[in-house]
């Protein structure tokens, strides 16, 4: 159960909150309504002219006022605030697309730094104070989670409406039933509709907005997407027989511009809407030695670097002093955070030189205009951080250059990204998953290599990454670099004239491959939640997947029918074997029924897929027989996650701890399934895991350094010197 904490902060809220209670209550029937007089068909969205971006029809202009739409005197007030005071012609047309406006669900695709999110958020805010049911807003990451989060609560909380996030560590005091709007990761939300399943209040959820719908097709994650959405598919359907859309749970989805954008709208029952306008006209280009090319290949100019620095032989300094010298900030996405730290020194480092080289002549490169009183302010808030001053981020941050990568901590992230906002830092090195993360705009984006960990960036990492330069409302232009080297030239080709990939479903059985993880993890989900208890209720729940979807659309229904039923049947058996689900007769001929055990139960409670649950309760049968409580180490090892997000590992240094461990820690170590053999064979790195048992040891040994690492924190080893 939830509990509120009763805090002077949470009080004083609680209190604005009951007085804004009544504005809520008291709303007029109707919110966000079209303008009378409005013509869509008169309406663009395609490209304007360069630095133009609001060009509607004479007379249509005042119709894309945000205030002739119906929308509560506060939420207006608050989105003036932001900046935002109109909308885009696209939008517009995209509101008004089917049904969207009386509950129908609706899928658009629209490029990066168009205005995607401001369609989701009037939709939702019409949903929620209209029908007085809950909106899920979905992201796939806590970073963009929880900035989105605070947005919408500076937005919405006017009208009376409560924003919460349910992300990381961060959860709604007062319950799902006390807020308005929940934000939440793709786990978070998978866990609330299972609550809300299980305390079969599902009738409480009026709509589901999902941010990046293209992750359904995520290897890694996109299953737990499709499942979400599938159950609640399934049990919309089931729940509201009449089909009402005022009754339904209306689905939301905004995507990148995929091949067939069109199956995804199928499968939501969803409307489909895509453009391709941009507020600010990207210009993208590809730089090989000093020649730039336009995305036709054409060259453009030979660039002429600035500054003469050693080792820089693909010349980002230069490329970063251009657009800093004029005001503007840059965005430089690095393949590694040991990169990303290397080139920001550098590049500070530089800018050092500038401002304190003895200038004869003035042909020489002037210093970069910084603001030195906030630079001070930004180095000030990082020493008060609970990880300190960073020493690379001490050198580079008074020079306006930053680095971001997962080795910060969310207190520094937090710091450099309002910075970086405020064009405070002009130049932030980062690591790839910025470019899905929070929203950071920049005049020029530089993709410092077409290879990242070691493979081609794929089309939608390199759009994403792209897709960040050009600041709304600051900008004319926004300009995106990728430098290759001559031997790359190719790969920045395939990538520039990349077009991304059709997505599939990830439940999908591969030829020779046993029963699936995630359909395991599917079937699972609806037993455990009463959704289904029937083989045909679960067979029912499978046509409602994307899978289904998919097949149908390609005209194999009937052999979708036998593989279907062949792989719900494997999967069932496989759940009964490992004692997660029992099979019960209520009579003689009567229908059979299936039943969670308590192991089921408990691996729904957890989030964990069934192969994972079985694993942590083999480790804690284990640790029954014999629980080492000499040291912290075991009960650490049973509390660490099980995927340790390690790119590499030096198993070098992880032997070199390995002989420095106690006779008592090498014995949680044995007991846990750490082999020296196994830690020698790596340190030659000749070891590549590819049977299923290799896997399994690889995966106990990066749990197990893991767990390392949380012992030395425990023990208040400096954060620096564990990183």
């Amino acid at each position: 159960r939830d509990y509120i904490l009763f805090s002077p902060g949470r009080l004083a809220a609680a209190a604005k909150k009951a007085k804004l209670q009544p504005s809520f209550q008291n709303q007029s029937a109707s919110v966000l309504v079209v303008p009378s007089g409005l013509d869509l068909s008169t309406l663009s969205d395609t490209l304007p002219q360069q630095g133009i971006a609001f060009c509607a029809p004479a007379g249509q202009a005042e119709k894309l006022l945000l205030c002739n739409w119906g929308l509560p005197k506060a939420v207006l007030a608050c989105y003036q605030k932001h900046g935002v005071t109109h909308m885009f012609e696209w939008q517009a047309q995209c509101l008004a697309v089917g049904q969207a406006l009386q509950g129908g669900n609706l899928v658009y695709s629209a490029p990066t730094s168009a205005g995607k999110t401001l369609v989701s958020e009037l939709l939702m805010l019409k949903r929620v104070l209209e029908t007085k049911r809950k909106a899920l807003f979905i992201l796939p990451f806590v970073s963009v989670a929880k900035e989105k989060m605070h947005y919408l609560r500076s937005v919405f909380e006017e009208a009376g409406v409560r924003v919460e996030g349910y992300m990381g560590g961060t959860s709604a005091a007062g319950g799902f039933a006390a807020l308005d709007v929940a934000v939440c990761t793709i786990e978070k939300a998978n866990s609330l509709v299972n609550r809300l399943i299980e305390e079969d209040d599902m009738a409480l959820l009026g709509m589901v907005v999902v941010d990046e719908l293209h992750m359904v097709g995520d290897s890694g994650r996109g299953y737990l997407l499709e499942l979400l959405l599938t159950k609640i598919r399934y049990i919309a359907q089931k729940q509201n027989a009449t089909g009402s859309l005022s009754e339904g749970v209306q689905i939301v989805g905004m995507s990148a511009t995929l091949p067939n954008l069109a199956l995804l709208a199928s499968w939501l029952g969803a409307e489909l809407y895509q453009t391709d306008y941009r507020p600010v006209p990207l210009h993208e280009h590809l730089k090989v030695g000093r020649d730039i090319y336009d995305k036709s290949l054409a060259a453009v100019r030979r660039f002429t670097p600035a500054l003469r620095v050693k080792g820089d032989d693909d010349h980002i300094v230069s490329l970063c002093y251009e657009t800093v010298s004029e005001g503007r900030s840059v965005l430089l996405f690095c393949p590694s955070k040991n990169w990303c730290e290397k080139l920001s020194d550098s590049i500070a480092r530089e800018f050092y030189n500038l401002r304190h080289a003895d200038r004869q002549g003035e042909a020489e490169p002037k210093p970069v205009g910084l603001d030195r009183e906030g630079l001070v302010d930004v180095v000030a808030q990082l020493r008060r951080t609970p990880a300190g001053l960073d020493p690379t981020l001490q050198r580079t941050v008074p020079w306006g250059v930053a680095f971001h990568h997962a080795g910060l901590t969310f207190d520094e992230r937090d710091v450099l990204e309002g910075a970086f906002r405020q064009s405070t830092i002009k130049v932030l090195a980062a690591t790839s998953t910025l470019s899905s993360g929070v929203n950071l705009p920049a005049r020029r984006v530089i993709i410092r290599s077409p290879t990242f960990n070691g493979h081609l960036l794929d089309p939608l990492t390199y759009k994403q990454m792209a897709g960040r330069a050009g600041r709304k409302g600051v900008d004319t232009i926004g300009e995106s670099v990728l430098v290759c080297k001559e031997a790359e030239r190719q790969k920045g080709i395939i990538l520039l004239k990349g077009v991304l990939q059709p997505i599939s479903s990830c439940l999908v059985r591969r030829e020779g491959d046993g029963v699936t993880t995630s359909m395991l993890r599917a079937i699972l989900e609806i037993i455990v939640g009463g959704v289904a208890s029937t083989p045909q209720d679960v067979r029912s729940y499978a046509l409602c997947s994307l899978l289904a979807a998919s097949v149908k659309r390609n005209g194999k229904e009937a052999a979708m029918e036998d593989t279907n039923k062949g792989a719900i049947e494997a999967c069932v058996e496989w759940l009964m074997e490992n004692e997660f689900i029992s099979v019960q007769k209520d009579g003689q001929g009567a229908a059979e029924r299936y039943h969670p055990t308590q192991l089921g139960a408990a691996t729904l409670s957890s989030s964990l897929s069934p192969p994972e649950a079985l694993g942590i309760f083999a480790d804690l049968q284990r640790a029954m027989k014999g629980f080492v409580l000499e040291n912290d180490l075991h009960i650490l090892y049973l509390i660490t996650p099980l995927h340790a997000e390690w790119t590499t590992i030096d198993w070098y240094q992880f032997f070199c701890q390995w002989e420095q461990l106690s006779s008592s820690m090498k014995r949680v170590a044995e007991l846990v399934g750490v082999q020296e053999g196994f830690l020698a064979r790596s340190v030659g790195g000749k070891l590549v895991a590819k049977t299923e048992k290799q896997r399994r040891q690889m995966a106990v040994h990066k749990r197990f350094f893991t767990t390392l690492v949380l012992h030395d924190l425990v023990n208040e080893v400096p954060l620096g010197a564990v990183a």
